[in-house]
């Protein structure tokens, strides 16, 4: 079988490389929608958004500087009426995410199998990008209304699930001390749009105070009874936000404190568009990203055989011809890497160019691997029949 391909023709392995590097660009860009649908949509029977697969909601920019300030300094609470539809996710799916309008999610709630995770993001002493994250274990059941408030103030921070306070942490900071500027509201997904959560929101809020224990519990009691609270607009009881969700159809929803709008565009286009995300940041202890990489491996070694191949058969240079091939596959990579950018589904990561630049290189091993074996077995001495 290896002498056969060996004494392919020139024209013959053209060919064949053709159909490999058609093959790698087809697998590397499927599904080729660059426009597609945003998979969320308002509920039918009652108030609310569902978010049934890779689905975003954000708020629009700011019209001007008069306009309360989207998360304030000082005390804050968020309340969160919601139902999660799943509890496997393989990755963080976020439920609500703020975003500084570059690259940075100040902070964040989300879902981590069926618990609710709250994190939050800032800079350290030396510029360091650190963590702090904190939550309730199986708050989040799949198929089960729940009623979340988070509150925070210089005593620390306080979840509560249904009206009940879960855990306190007198030590920790919802909003990070470095005070990145908090651009963008996100609902549904990560800025990227990698983080995708599946489920139903009702309502949201959020407070300039820390709501007390028994202001929690009646809000909960009013939630689970039909009574949406009823704000007045500068009264100092009322939060600066509240979306109801309430408008049942549209691409726009309405903040009815402010005059602060959400967007549900009807396509789905994350506001962090990500070039060639570091090894580091794609990075995970899992089985799905070792997948990932000896995908990204195996799907190159072919190329890198068949190109090896095709350059031998018109150069003499082994030197040249490995150069040549790594090159090729190099550029290959990065070229649907770049295009990934465009496709809101898909992951621009260098760790892609990476992994497919070394299959390349393990094919070409492979081939000079192959041609001395080939060599070596046509240079031994036929028995006598």
């Amino acid at each position: 079988m290896i002498t056969r391909i060996f004494n392919l023709s020139p024209k013959g392995l053209g060919r064949f490389c053709l159909a490999v590097i058609f093959g790698i660009l087809f697998a590397g860009l499927w599904p080729f929608d660059f426009w597609p649908a945003n998979e969320v949509r308002w509920l039918k029977d009652r108030n609310g958004v569902h978010f049934y697969g890779q689905g975003i909601i954000f708020s629009a920019p700011e019209p001007g500087s008069s306009q309360s300030p989207l998360f304030p300094d000082g005390p804050i609470t968020i309340e969160l009426w919601l139902r999660p539809d799943n509890d496997t996710y393989p990755y963080f799916p976020r439920i609500l995410s703020v975003y500084d309008g570059k690259e940075f999610e100040v902070f964040l709630l989300g879902q981590w199998k069926s618990h609710f995770a709250v994190s939050t993001q800032g800079l350290d002493a030396k510029g360091r990008r650190m963590y702090k994250n904190t939550g309730v274990e199986n708050a989040l059941q799949k198929g089960q209304e729940r009623y979340i408030a988070i509150t925070a103030d210089e005593k620390g921070t306080r979840i509560y699930i249904d009206g009940r306070l879960e855990k306190n942490y007198p030590k920790y900071s919802l909003l990070p001390n470095d005070r990145k500027p908090l651009k963008q509201m996100i609902l549904g997904n990560s800025p990227t749009g990698n983080g995708y959560w599946k489920g139903n929101i009702y309502g949201l809020a959020i407070y300039q105070r820390s709501l007390t224990a028994e202001q929690v519990l009646q809000h909960y009691q009013d939630w689970v009874n039909g009574k949406p609270p009823s704000f007045i607009k500068g009264d100092t009881q009322s939060p600066i936000s509240y979306f109801p969700f309430d408008e049942r159809t549209g691409t726009q929803i309405q903040d009815q404190i402010n005059h602060r709008l959400l967007l549900m565009h009807p396509r789905f286009d994350p506001p962090q568009k990500v070039i060639l995300a570091p090894p580091w940041i794609d990075f995970r202890l899992n089985l799905s990203f070792f997948s990932d990489i000896m995908t990204n491996i195996l799907g190159f070694i072919p190329f890198g055989f068949f190109l090896s191949l095709l350059i031998r058969k018109t150069s003499t240079s082994a030197r040249y011809s490995f150069i040549i091939a790594i090159l090729f596959g190099f550029f290959l990579s990065l070229a649907i890497e770049l295009l990934q950018v465009y496709l809101p589904t898909r992951n621009s990561q260098f760790m892609d160019v990476l992994t497919n630049t070394i299959g390349t290189a393990l094919g070409i091993v492979f081939f000079y691997f192959s041609q001395s074996l080939t060599t070596r077995k046509s240079s031994q001495p036929q028995g006598l029949k």
